[in-house]
This record gives C-alpha cells, sequence and structure tokens, in this order.
C-alpha cells in the first residue's frame, strides 16, 4: 500500500507542481534530443516540483486515448507532429529539439506561479486492483470554474524516453467540477482494474484542469507512488 503526500500544516505552504507532458514517438529524431533531457530534469526534481509523463503519440506504446489527449490539445493536425513539450497544459509549449536550459526556464516560470488548488490523495492497493482517493481544495482567493480532476499511469520501461511512459489515462472516469468556491473542497476517487500496481512498478499523477481556458491549463498535479 502506498499513500500521497498531505496538504502541510499550512495553505501558504503549498507549492505549485508542474506537469509535463511529452508527446513523442519512436525513431523521431528531435524526440530522441529531448527525451534525455527531460528526463534528467524530472530526476533532478522533486516529484512535490516537476511530474512528467511521455505519451507516445504515435507508433509502439500508442493509443486511442493519447492520440485523442493530443488533438484535444492541438486540433490542427500539422501541429501535432513530434516532439511536442506541454507544460501544465499548453501554459509553455515546445516544439522541436530544445536545450536543458531552455526546458529548465519553462518549468522555473510555472513553478513561480500562484497556487490555486491543492491536492491530498492516497493509494491503496491489492494484487488486481489500485484506488486512489482523495481531496481538491481552492485554496485561491476566486471562484474556480470548469475544472476536471482526472489521472495518468505511467511505468518506466528501463530505457532512455521510456522512463516515465505512459500506460493509461483515467479518463472515463474523470470528474467535472462546475464550480468551486474559495476555500470549498471536491472529493474524487479512480480506480485502476487488471493489473498489479507495485509488482509492475507503476506510478501516478492525479491533475486538476481548467478545461475551458485559452491554455487548458492544469492548475495542480499530484504525484501517486
Amino acid at each position: 500500500e502506498g499513500e500521497g503526500e498531505g496538504e502541510g500544516e499550512g495553505e501558504e505552504e503549498i507549492a505549485r507542481v508542474v506537469m509535463v507532458e511529452l508527446f513523442s514517438q519512436s525513431g523521431c529524431a528531435s524526440c530522441e534530443v529531448v527525451e534525455p533531457i527531460l528526463e534528467q530534469l524530472a530526476d533532478e526534481y522533486e516529484r512535490s516540483e516537476v511530474i512528467l509523463v511521455e505519451e507516445r503519440a504515435y507508433g509502439i506504446y500508442s493509443s486511442d486515448e493519447i492520440r485523442d489527449r493530443y488533438e484535444w490539445y492541438l486540433p490542427s493536425n500539422s501541429a501535432r507532429s513530434t516532439p511536442n513539450i506541454l507544460l501544465d497544459g499548453l501554459n509553455q509549449k515546445i516544439h522541436g529539439d530544445s536545450s536543458y536550459a531552455t526546458i529548465k526556464g519553462k518549468i522555473v516560470l510555472e513553478l513561480g506561479k500562484d497556487t490555486k488548488i491543492s491536492i491530498s490523495a492516497t493509494r491503496s492497493s491489492d494484487s488486481n486492483t489500485t484506488t486512489i482517493s482523495g481531496t481538491i481544495k481552492n485554496i485561491s482567493s476566486s471562484t474556480l470554474d470548469n475544472l476536471v480532476i482526472n489521472g495518468m499511469v505511467f511505468q518506466d520501461k528501463g530505457e532512455t524516453g521510456l522512463k516515465y511512459l505512459l500506460k493509461d489515462i483515467l479518463e472515463e472516469q474523470k470528474e467535472a467540477v462546475a464550480t468551486l468556491e474559495p476555500g470549498s473542497t471536491h472529493n474524487f476517487s479512480f480506480t485502476v482494474e487488471d493489473t498489479n500496481w507495485d509488482v509492475n512498478g507503476l506510478h501516478g499523477v492525479i491533475f486538476v484542469q481548467d478545461t475551458n481556458s485559452s491554455t487548458k491549463e492544469i492548475l495542480q498535479a499530484f504525484y501517486v507512488d
């Protein structure tokens, strides 16, 4: 059984967690440039600071739900070549080759933004089923609208470019939160079936996304060990 981190003693201590999504594909020369850089950066930060998920947009390890998410972000087919690095949704977007310094600069920019949402969660698992349950809270002074609580499951495949490989998006279980007043909370629960979480070395991320914002901003993310 694993467990996540709590909210801490004071709301002012809750830091923003940056969620980085890399859309890539096998055999992509530019992907092979940015993949090790992103994995290095993800390893340099704590999971309470940066969470990386590598989503194979095409080819091996791809899936309909990954392609649907990619199209949701970037409706134009010409914009969906690889690699595309998205930080907190479309808050920051890097296409093609990039450097360590450039990517880290974008991460630092996102880390410096105000935190509007806190997430707390725990995980319980047996040999076949994992349940991730928790609460989100509006810690800002403004009402937040059109929020979606979603989750992803990823796995280290033991190769460069596959250390944070997306296995599943919990899209069918996502929860819509129409309005969340300052100080208000909303409980959630996700179930992952037909897999042994611990034996298979799985990890997860729960995130809150403003789906109607111009950047489809991910307001906060939470790592599930």
